[in-house]
């Protein structure tokens, strides 16, 4: 499947059987989603063909492939948010009564299904008024209602704390065995893990393992998907450089930031200058984290680190005041800053580099910069950093933002923060995307300004990446830390954060 000159999905071939849950797991950006969609019919594939019941559907309409049995849920709740409970579910079976020969009973069905998915003592609440974990289920019981022969679930597990998540494993594992074929796409990889009997591993577009849950998580293929790889061999960097049409000598490829930092300065004994202190916070009345307790302490850099939907992300926006906490404080060099907007945060010295990125794509990489002034800092300050930490920069000053390649366009993100003189750097997956020894220069600048005094706490899901340059490193689990410690501790536990249990 191209979008453009975007190859999301790259020669892929897999199946799902009937009565069996089929895992389909793999890094953000993988491709999961655009395979669902194209399985739906939302999408027609570049090339390549799609069969379901031994007839191919490549070109078959939505509806026509719902009719002949394909369900699915969503990524993001689907739901009709002004109904109930009960009748987001019914109006399933009111449709399939429509064109279905075996018409049911809608209510009495309903009335089943809701009972099936434990949400029945829910029935007469619209479901905006419900939690997420709830809603999802309500979505699933929609779909049942048309009686699938496969279910594509897209993170159905989403927003359920860790009993109810068991529960929905046992769920999906009654329908598999009633006949249903579950093809299933979730981040929690250890529900993937204890539910699925076989499961493919997607990364770039590409399947790049399969089988049995023990044989994926013995992979080591699969954790180089999920943790990186490490620093590239210098074929490999060569390779990405020239991608990328950047020039490299020998030199540049011999840069290690992938050994462990000199830790003899105990940077944990330092004073926090940004701290977290038992905070919760989400979206509406979904609770994303459930008092989080973190220090970065001056001049160090933290590694905050677990598997997606763990509340990495969220932690950052709540740093930075982007999400307003519902509990607990934020606290920078000490002082209490709970609920500033994130401007204020801004003049006390915290910048925040979003995924994506976040440059005006629009104007040129001088004027850029120039939108970093904003502290009082003179362009010609904020120019003389930026191009002597990146002199490509200085190459393009005049080009257009946008036009440039993804590494560029992050090194002027990198820039443009710099040149705010923060105290408190947040960086949220700085590699995504980008080619190993883009990764590589970018966290050698990282590690440079963290020695300038600044504070900094990065989110980055390619965990090998980052652990060379962190003098802290942290696991997030379902919206929890988990466990903190020196980078070298941490690096055995990741591959059971980030991959479920060995045992």
């Amino acid at each position: 499947m191209r979008f453009g000159g975007h190859l999301a999905v790259d020669a892929v071939s897999f199946e799902a059987g009937p009565g069996t849950i089929t895992g389909l797991i793999g890094p953000n950006g993988a491709g999961k989603t655009t395979l669902f969609n194209i399985i739906t019919g939302l999408l027609e594939p570049t090339k390549g063909q799609v069969f379901f019941g031994g007839r191919t559907i490549t070109r078959m309409k939505p509806f026509k492939r719902a009719r002949l049995g394909i369900g699915r849920t969503f990524q993001r709740l689907e739901l009709f948010t002004s109904l109930s409970v009960r009748d987001n579910i019914r109006v399933a079976g009111e449709i399939r009564n429509r064109w279905h020969k075996g018409r049911i009973d809608v209510h009495a069905e309903a009335d089943r299904i809701m009972e099936l998915i434990g949400v029945d003592h829910l029935a007469d609440r619209e479901v905006t008024e419900i939690p997420t974990g709830m809603a999802r289920r309500v979505e699933l019981g929609r779909a049942l209602m048309t009686h699938p022969k496969l279910l594509l679930l897209d993170e159905p597990a989403s927003g359920q704390d860790e009993t109810e998540t068991q529960e929905f494993g046992e769920l999906l594992q009654r329908l598999a065995a009633e006949g249903t074929g579950i093809l299933l796409v979730e981040h929690d990889v250890s529900l993937v893990m204890a539910v699925c009997e076989y499961i493919h591993v997607l990364d770039f577009g590409q399947i790049i393992a399969a089988g049995t849950p023990a044989e994926v998580r013995a992979n080591p293929v699969v954790l180089d998907a999920y943790l990186g790889s490490g620093a590239p061999d210098d074929a490999t960097a060569i390779a990405a450089a020239l991608d990328a049409g950047i020039v490299v000598s020998e030199t540049d490829l011999h840069v290690h930031i992938h050994e462990p930092r000199d830790s003899s300065d105990a940077v944990e004994l330092r004073e926090p200058l940004l701290e977290l202190v038992d905070v919760r916070a989400g979206y509406g009345s979904i609770e994303v984290l459930h008092g989080v307790s973190l220090a970065v302490p001056q001049g160090a850099v933290v590694a905050l680190l677990g598997p997606n939907g763990g509340g990495k992300s969220t932690t950052l926006k709540v740093c930075g005041g982007f999400v307003p906490l519902t509990g607990g404080e934020l606290r920078i060099a000490g002082r209490v800053l709970t609920g500033v907007s994130p401007d204020t945060l801004a003049r006390h010295g915290v910048c925040t580099i979003p995924e994506g990125k976040g440059i005006f794509p629009n104007l040129t990489v001088s004027e850029n910069l120039r939108m970093a002034t904003y502290t009082g800092t003179p362009l010609k300050d904020v120019e003389d950093i930026a191009y002597s930490r990146f002199p490509r920069l200085a190459e393009r000053r005049g080009q257009l933002a946008g036009t440039m390649s993804g590494g560029e366009q992050q090194m002027l993100a990198m820039s443009r923060a710099l040149g705010t003189d923060p105290a408190v750097l947040l960086l949220d997956e700085l590699s995504m995307g980008l080619a190993p020894l883009i990764v590589t220069e970018l966290y050698e600048v990282v590690a440079q300004v963290s020695e300038l005094g600044v504070s900094i706490l990065v989110v980055e899901q390619f965990a090998r990446t980052v652990l060379g340059i962190a003098d802290i490193a942290a696991i997030m689990l379902s919206g929890r830390i988990t466990r903190v410690g020196r980078p070298d501790e941490l690096e055995e536990e990741l591959s059971s954060a980030y991959l479920g249990a060995t045992t």
